[in-house]
């Protein structure tokens, strides 16, 4: 199975247009997408998850055990 980790902070596409085209494609659209990101509002975590993010991983909170228990669940 694949997945996808993703910065939001990227050049020309950011995290949050790439999750768009990913889960707008019907041929991709089953793929696990976690952001990870120095993004920590609520309001962008909150517009990740509601463009279809698994899971939304804040870097300043970053840890690896999260990052590998949700890779583990979504696989």
């Amino acid at each position: 199975m694949d997945l996808i980790i993703s910065d939001v902070e990227m050049p020309r596409m950011d995290g949050f247009a790439l999750l768009q085209a990913v889960k707008g494609n019907p041929m991709t659209s089953d793929l696990p997408v976690i952001l990870v990101t120095s993004r920590a509002s609520d309001e962008d975590r909150e517009r990740g998850l509601d463009l279809g993010a698994d899971a939304y991983i804040v870097k300043t909170r970053f840890d690896q055990n999260e990052l590998l228990a949700g890779i583990r669940r979504l696989l």
